[in-house]
């Protein structure tokens, strides 16, 4: 089974034409279904965008992750309401973090869940780079700066228990369990400008939270692989972190 894998495609940072250019070069590959992990559009934009990539893949399924971008504009609980909107009239779009494990060939299978920059990486809520998701997400906008990272921090509590959940049971039914997620659960993994992160960038570009709970859950399946498909950082990282799991 080959999986094509998309990320930080941000479709509404280029026109219609070179769209469907994309969307040309996307339909002629040889896949059998499509990842997406996040960042594919705006809110206002995102419910279209992600009608296009179904029709661009037809019958083939896309799952997909959502990014901080694709919040942009808009609220969580909207953005959300939106989405499932476009997936039931769009039947193979599969918007991962439901619960769901979906089998793949070779006894391999695929969760995923957002995720979210949980500002513990780092110099934490110390840091002194700025983040526009805290200006350009409601849920996020006009909050004290201690509350935003209390809601950074909530947001990553909450994708590392959909994790505590869910990885035990398909770790144990499959010999090797892909995740989906956007922000890169580990430091090691983040990178900026094509260089590893510092101190400073890692609040916003690592979830610690959902690190602690892969790290700890691929522990009591050492028989078992476990590979991450992230993005966020706009940066090719390509990390064996098996010796630093162990």
């Amino acid at each position: 089974m080959k999986l094509m894998w998309l990320t930080d495609i941000h479709l509404d940072e280029v026109d219609e034409k070179r769209r469907h250019e994309f969307y040309s070069r996307l339909r002629n590959e040889d896949c059998d279904a499509v990842v997406v992990t996040g960042d594919i559009s705006d809110a206002r934009r995102l419910p279209g965008h992600l009608k296009e990539l179904a029709q661009t893949f037809q019958t083939r399924p896309v799952y997909f992750v959502l990014g901080n971008h694709d919040f942009y504009g808009s609220s969580f609980a909207d953005v959300d309401r939106a989405v499932s909107a476009v997936c039931e009239e769009q039947t193979n779009l599969r918007h991962l973090g439901h619960g769901e494990i979906i089998p793949l060939a070779g006894g391999s299978a695929l969760v995923g869940h957002r995720g979210w920059a949980d500002a513990r990486a780092g110099w934490g809520s110390r840091t002194v780079i700025p983040n526009p998701d805290h200006k350009k997400i409601e849920d996020l906008c006009g909050l004290p700066e201690q509350d935003v990272f209390d809601k950074l921090a909530e947001l990553g509590k909450e994708s590392a228990n959909y994790f505590r959940s869910i990885l035990p049971y398909a770790l144990q039914c499959y010999r090797h369990v892909w995740v989906a997620t956007h922000v890169p659960p580990f430091t090691w993994a983040a990178f900026y400008k094509s260089k590893p992160c510092g101190r400073t960038h890692q609040p916003h570009y690592v979830n610690v939270s959902a690190g602690c709970a892969i790290r700890g859950i691929s522990k009591s399946f050492p028989k078992s692989r476990l590979s991450v498909l992230c993005g966020h950082t706009h940066s090719a990282a390509d990390v064996n972190a098996s010796d630093r799991l162990g």
